[in-house]
Parts: structure tokens; sequence; C-alpha cells
């Protein structure tokens, strides 16, 4: 009788603390913490020109498992916020950001950013692959065909 009771109650016990052990270890690691984070764009410096641009300080990204939001923040330019899809290649050597969308309260409205839209951002095309040049610790700096971004960790 007694070893029944036990089992019964063991058994009742195990149904809510495993699930629960379970649950505590389902948390959303970062595929590559020395990309992945929250960046504050220094400059950017095109390469059919050499021009550095750094109007605005005030120009962050947000980069997180597969996505990137690049947002203006308490800056007059209006450069707007956006959402897109951000992809690592082999290696984590390149990383490709593509799909933006103006970011609308909690997702997207669901139509393309003209691509002049992203160039305060040092982005020129609506799917831009970047070849990581430094990253980790409180820099990183990414290279495409247009422009060099230089980032300091926000």
């Amino acid at each position: 009788m007694r070893k029944r009771l036990f089992m019964a109650i063991f058994s009742k016990i195990s149904m809510i603390i495993i699930p629960l052990c379970l649950m505590a270890g389902c948390k959303k690691e970062p595929v590559d913490p020395g990309i992945e984070g929250m960046w504050r764009l220094e400059r950017f410096v095109t390469k059919s020109d050499g021009v550095v641009h750094n109007e605005c300080q005030r120009i962050f990204y947000s980069i997180q498992l597969q996505l990137v939001v690049l947002a203006e923040k308490n800056c007059t330019h209006g450069y707007g916020i956006y959402i897109g899809a951000f992809c690592y290649g082999e290696k984590h050597k390149t990383v490709m950001m593509k799909d933006f969308k103006t970011r609308k309260s909690s997702g997207d409205d669901g139509e393309l950013v003209e691509v002049e839209k992203l160039n305060p951002y040092g982005i020129n095309s609506s799917e831009t692959v970047f070849q990581v040049v430094k990253k980790g610790g409180k820099q990183l700096v990414l290279d495409s065909e247009y422009a060099t971004l230089y980032f300091s960790r926000f």
C-alpha cells in the first residue's frame, strides 16, 4: 500500500518537475554572439568615392537570430525603422541582410522598402552580402560591394 502511494505521488511530482526543467532549457541562444546584439553605426565608407558617412550618430542595428532591425533613434533625419532577414554564410565569414520592410507596431507593414531609404544605413541593395572583417568585443566591421560599415557595441 505504501509503495503504491509513493509511486502515485512520485509520478505526479515527476509530471510537474520534468516539463519545468525542459522549459527552463529552451531559451534562445545567439547563433554568433560576436555578431548578434545591439550595434551603433559609427560610420560607413562608400567604395565608389571613399566618402565617410557619419551624418547621424544615432543609427542602430539590432541583430538577433534571423532578424535585423535598422533604426534611427532620437534624431531629426526621419530615416525610419526597418526590419529585415539576417542570414549567416559558411562559418559566419559572411552575413546577408535582405527583404527589408517598414516597422509597424510590433511587426512590419508587409511591403518591401525602397532601396533608397536604406542608403543612410550603409545599404544600397534589397539583398546585401557582407564580409565579416572584424567581430566580437566592442567592434564589428562589415564589408559589402557598396560600403564598409563600422559599428560599436551598444
